[in-house]
């Protein structure tokens, strides 16, 4: 069902382009290496079987690298560097920060190797004063995720209520967009909804429970919380349990990892904004592929999300 749909999604995408996963492209010895961030979380692993499928598709091969956590800046770059010196045609990377990576970026541009930034996107500004030249990006829309879950809360909350938001690790792009969408369109939409608390809580499930424990008790009266992504909303979920109060307060994350779906079946969260990894990281493939072959080919590609509640998981 997955490779169904995620044909779909790349031919929409693609405005009519198509292609069959089951007739491989041949190419020449194409080798890309890929530097992601962890495999603890679900999203990367889902993206890292795009990644493969899409491999093995057009025939090219591919070595994915990923650090413990997505705390471990200095491992990701020592990866990235790594894969730099062995000599591969295309680097797809999705950084922990708009920085982390910029000094392995920046040997890769004075080699020439084309550059394809995923998700985790370094903002333009950045790349360019670093001296780093990115050929594609591939990325959902987080402005637009925020966007969707704050019409959610302001529906559900008639316009009314306090809520919270938990933030990413710091300065990653990601987070930032997810929440200045949320907090923009709250402001201009819902005069009557007050946001209490904005707080990183570093994309981890542990430090969520213990961020959204303490707004609980600073602010027993919260209505609703604002994940920027599904393991924050886990914990935020577990906390708000903790607390007597599941089913009282609105948990939205954003992602649609598999448990943050079951979470939501299960009443611990609200609802989920659902990025597609599984067809970014074939499109972050797809793009490399092109870019070396000297096709024309985008500078930049929207990947969707799409709100998904108990009623969308049946």
């Amino acid at each position: 069902m997955r490779k169904y749909l995620s044909i779909f999604l790349i031919t929409v995408l693609l405005g009519g382009m198509t292609f069959s996963l089951s007739n491989p492209v041949l190419a020449e010895e194409i080798k890309i290496g890929v530097v992601i961030k962890t495999l603890s979380n679900p999203h990367w692993v889902t993206m890292k079987q795009g990644i493969e499928d899409m491999a093995k598709a057009l025939g090219v091969t591919v070595e994915i690298g990923s650090v413990p956590s997505e705390s471990d800046v200095e491992a990701q770059l020592n990866l990235l560097e790594t894969m730099i010196e062995k000599g591969y045609q295309a680097l797809y990377v999705s950084p922990i920060t708009p920085t982390n990576l910029l000094p392995g970026l920046k040997k890769a541009t004075d080699k020439g190797i084309p550059i394809i930034n995923v998700d985790e996107l370094i903002p333009n500004d950045i790349a360019e004063k670093a001296g780093v030249k990115i050929r594609c990006t591939v990325a959902s829309n987080n402005y637009d995720a925020g966007t969707i879950a704050a019409r959610y809360i302001i529906e559900a909350l008639k316009g009314k209520g306090k809520v919270a938001v938990l933030e990413g690790q710091p300065g990653a792009k990601s987070g930032i967009d997810r929440k200045n969408g949320f907090i923009d369109t709250i402001k201009k939409e819902a005069k009557g909804i007050v946001v209490v608390s904005s707080q990183p809580a570093n994309w981890d499930r542990n430090k969520a429970f213990e961020v959204t424990t303490n707004i609980l008790q600073a602010h027993p009266d919260l209505k609703a919380v604002f994940a920027c992504n599904d393991t924050m909303a886990l914990g935020a979920g577990e906390a708000v349990k903790t607390a007597g109060k599941m089913g009282k307060i609105i948990i939205i994350g954003v992602d649609g990892i598999p448990d943050a779906r079951q979470a939501i079946k299960d009443g611990l969260m609200t609802g989920t904004v659902a990025q597609y990894p599984y067809v970014m990281g074939q499109l972050g493939i797809l793009s490399a592929y092109n870019v070396l072959k000297g096709k024309d080919w985008p500078k930049s590609m929207i990947s969707p999300v799409q709100l998904l509640l108990k009623e969308d998981l049946k």
